[in-house]
C-alpha cells in the first residue's frame, strides 16, 4: 500500500510539473515533503511491529530479559511441554455455531492450542471433565504469573496445523491473532521451585482457558495436574 501512494505521489508530481514547468521547484519540495511524512507516518505505525534487540546473559534460548519483557512465551513453553502429560479442555467448535465469534473462531479454538503441543513434543489429552471449569480470578491474582503474551506465538501455529483450506495459512493467521483480536495472555502458576509439583518438576501440566460468551481473545493458564485437582476442580 505504501508503495501505491508512492507512485501515485510520483505520477501527480510528474504532471503537475509538465503542467505547470515556472513551478518546478516548488511541486518538487512539496513532492519531497509528502514523501518524508509519508514515510514518517508509516515507520511510527509500525514501530509495534520492531522486533527488540538484547544482549544474551546466558547459554539458554529463552533470556531473563523476555519474562520482564512479557516477550516469547512460546520460546519458555515450548521448552516446558516437552516430554511431559499435558491434560486440555475438549471443546472444539468445528462444525458448531460460533455465536458473536468470527467466523474463523471455529477452525482456532482449542484446536491451535493442541497443535502447538503436539510440535512441543508434549503428550497431549484432551480432557471433557475440564471443559466448564475456569479459573477463579483470586487464584489468577495469587498464585499465577503472567509469562507474556501469546499472540505471536498462535499465528505462528499454521507451520503446525492441517487445515487444507486458505484458513490454515499465515495471512489468516497473521490477520486474526495479530490484526483482529486483543492481546491473549499466557498466565502460569509455578509453585514452589523445590518441590516435586512445581511447574518445573511435575510430570503432569493442565492448560486451560476461560470461555466467556462472545469473547474470543481466551487467556491461557498453564499449572500442574496437582495444583488443578487441588485448587481448581477441588473448588467446584
Amino acid at each position: 500500500m505504501r508503495y501505491i501512494v508512492f507512485l501515485i505521489l510520483a505520477l501527480a508530481g510528474g504532471i503537475f510539473i509538465r503542467l505547470k514547468k515556472e513551478y518546478r521547484n516548488r511541486i518538487l519540495i512539496v513532492l519531497c515533503v509528502l514523501v518524508i511524512a509519508m514515510n514518517a507516518f508509516y515507520n511510527a505505525k509500525m514501530l509495534k511491529n520492531m522486533i527488540t534487540f538484547f544482549r544474551p546473559v546466558n547459554q539458554t534460548f529463552y533470556q531473563p530479559v523476555h519474562l520482564e519483557n512479557g516477550e516469547y512465551p512460546d520460546a519458555f513453553l515450548m521448552l516446558l511441554f516437552k516430554g511431559r502429560k499435558v491434560y486440555v479442555k475438549n471443546d472444539k467448535r468445528y462444525g458448531e455455531n460460533y455465536g458473536h465469534r468470527h467466523w474463523l473462531f471455529k477452525y482456532y479454538h482449542a484446536f491451535n492450542i493442541q497443535w502447538f503441543l503436539q510440535a512441543a513434543e508434549a503428550d497431549v489429552i484432551p480432557d471433557d471433565s475440564l471443559n466448564n471449569r475456569t479459573v477463579d480470578l483470586e487464584l489468577i491474582d495469587s498464585d499465577f504469573t503472567e509469562l507474556g503474551k501469546a499472540n505471536d506465538m498462535f499465528r505462528y501455529i499454521f507451520m503446525y496445523n492441517d487445515l487444507d483450506e486458505e484458513y490454515g495459512n499465515y495471512f489468516y493467521y497473521y490477520w486474526y491473532y495479530y490484526e483482529y483480536l486483543d492481546d491473549i495472555s499466557v498466565y502460569v502458576a509455578p509453585g514452589d521451585a523445590d518441590a516435586n509439583d512445581s511447574l518445573f518438576n511435575a510430570d503432569e501440566l493442565v492448560v486451560m482457558w476461560n470461555t466467556i460468551d462472545g469473547v474470543e481473545n481466551e487467556d491461557i493458564y498453564i499449572m500442574t495436574k496437582d495444583y488443578y485437582d487441588r485448587e481448581v476442580a477441588g473448588n467446584g
